[in-house]
């Protein structure tokens, strides 16, 4: 395992630079990996697409590695979101994040993201954050306000602002937070020390039905507290009860940042005491559509369903990944039609081998180590999957990683072109693997072709003259007296029908080839339909 930690190297935003990947666990073994889920109050947008995406091709890539990884995603199903949007809708909070926490499982599961291991739900925890707060007042780094909620006290952490300046430096951090407070622009809250400390815990009316008994009642009003937890607070409540003190990896949008990943840092340094909370902070890019950043405001909050009518999983993915995922990205139909179009190309190839489940099964890799004791073995240097491996290693470098991928899909084709079906076996062995690790989906390569059977019907009965059945003739049938058609055409030296037979297939998806032996054959997605 030495060998893997010094070659995977990640870009950790604390520290603002890559650097190898050591877990903390003294075998190095095992990693603990929390990702910052969704806010059920919507559907899922672009924007959850690309960073779950992305984690989902590090989870893949770690197991792949060969490191046991335990894998959380959080879901916040308590916020004043949720609250407002139940009360438009006329329904409980409750019954709001549940439809919408089924909806975004459902967005996941179509883009083949990976469930985690564990998925702990905000409202779960309120014990445990509220048992948080109390050693964090104990410890004078919170304190309680006359209205009964509870403040982290920021001047009590002299390192706060460490992952959103990417320093250590206590000096250089004072100087940031003072520009910070001197040009912040709310209202310091009643009973608030700073501008810069955040709520742990946000007071309620007893009234109201959404909240929780709390031990900090409002000064002389009642005896009772209530309220709500703050939303920095969940995720250090949940990591410390799943994980404990420490974990190898916390990852998230770049818009999480600050101030909820600092704020998160602060809290559970301070609530423990063990630093660092995480070891490695990742974070992936922020997401524009055609060209501007993604905002309600703009009408450009395209939802994952939306775009799932549109393009597939693997369109979606591997358009992402032509990206580093460190940086921007942006969603536009030129360059979705782009990854279409090698989606398209690349599975209706991989289709025309015939491949069965069981035999795609046995020829994926489930270790890298296998993958490196194969190569030895058969000597096949030129299959590129060290290289593919390497780049991989060097904080996700995707966009690079298919490039070698496309290389090694170049050469399975020529050795396919040429006979020598071992070879390109082997190199299919080498492709599938490549893409199995970046996540995409191979149940396409299952499915049966679906021809358009209605335009494939008027097109014939055009050319026939008269009206059909549709129902008496199968499409395939069909195809094959319209490929007689245009061949009596040609030979009857009317190109012009011939031609406008040919761009009519084309119109509806569909390619008709004269091959060298004199049969014609009609082709959709790189396969045959039939042969005349």
């Amino acid at each position: 395992m030495a060998e893997q930690a010094n070659g995977l190297r990640l870009f950790n935003t604390l520290q603002g630079q890559v650097e190898p990947f050591a877990p903390l666990d003294p075998d190095g073994k095992r990693v603990n990996m929390y990702v910052c889920g969704p806010t059920v109050y919507d559907d899922a947008h672009l924007g959850h697409a690309r960073c779950y995406i992305t984690w989902d091709v590090l989870y893949r890539f770690l197991t792949f590695l060969g490191y046991d990884v335990k894998y959380v995603r959080n879901v916040t199903d308590v916020d004043d979101k949720i609250l407002n949007r139940a009360k438009e809708r006329g329904e409980t909070p409750a019954e709001l994040a549940e439809r919408n926490y089924q909806s975004f499982t459902e967005d996941m599961a179509a883009l083949n993201v990976l469930p985690p291991d564990e998925e702990p739900r905000a409202t779960q925890y309120i014990r445990q954050m509220l048992d948080g707060i109390q050693v964090l007042i104990a410890k004078g780094a919170a304190y309680a306000t006359p209205d009964g909620s509870v403040y982290f006290r920021v001047a009590a952490k002299p390192d706060y602002g460490k992952l959103k300046y990417a320093t250590q430096d206590t000096a250089l951090l004072k100087k940031h937070l003072d520009d910070l407070k001197a040009g912040a622009r709310v209202e310091v809250e009643e009973g608030k020390e700073s501008p810069l400390d955040f709520a742990l815990w946000k007071a309620v009316p007893l009234e109201d039905p959404n909240g929780w008994e709390s031990p900090w009642p409002p000064t002389q009003e009642t005896s009772k507290g209530w309220g709500r937890p703050g939303w920095h607070m969940e995720c250090s409540a949940m990591n410390h009860a799943v994980f404990g003190e420490q974990i190898d990896i916390h990852a998230g949008g770049a818009d999480l940042i600050f101030p909820h990943h600092e704020n998160e840092i602060a809290q559970s340094e301070a609530w423990t005491g063990q630093q660092p909370f995480s070891k490695y902070w990742l974070h992936n890019g922020f997401v524009n559509v055609s060209g501007e950043k993604m905002s309600k405001s703009l009408g450009n909050f395209s939802t994952i369903k939306k775009v799932l009518a549109r393009y597939d999983a693997n369109t979606i993915r591997y358009f992402l990944l032509t990206n580093h995922y460190r940086m921007p990205v942006d969603f536009n139909d030129e360059a979705l039609q782009a990854a279409e179009n090698w989606v398209d190309k690349t599975f209706g190839k991989l289709k025309k081998l015939n491949i069965t489940r069981e035999e795609l099964n046995k020829v994926l890799f489930k270790t890298a180590a296998e993958v490196k004791a194969l190569e030895q073995g058969l000597n096949l240097e030129d299959s590129h999957f060290s290289e593919f491996l390497h780049l991989m290693e060097v904080d996700l470098n995707t966009a690079q990683g298919l490039a070698i991928l496309n290389r090694t899909f170049t050469k399975m084709q020529l050795a396919n072109a040429q006979g020598d079906y071992a070879r390109a076996m082997e190199l299919f062995q080498r492709v599938v693997n490549m893409m199995n690790v970046l996540g995409f989906s191979f149940e396409s390569l299952f499915e049966g072709v679906s021809l358009p059977a209605a335009e494939i019907h008027s097109l014939y009965a055009e050319l026939a003259g008269h009206q059909t059945n549709s129902a008496e003739q199968a499409p395939e049938t069909m195809l094959e007296e319209i490929v007689t058609m245009r061949r009596e055409a040609k030979a009857s030296k009317n190109w012009a029908q011939a031609d406008a037979i040919r761009k009519q297939l084309t119109d509806i998806g569909l390619q008709i080839l004269d091959n060298k032996d004199g049969t014609t054959t009609v082709e959709k997605d790189g396969l045959e339909i039939v042969r005349v």
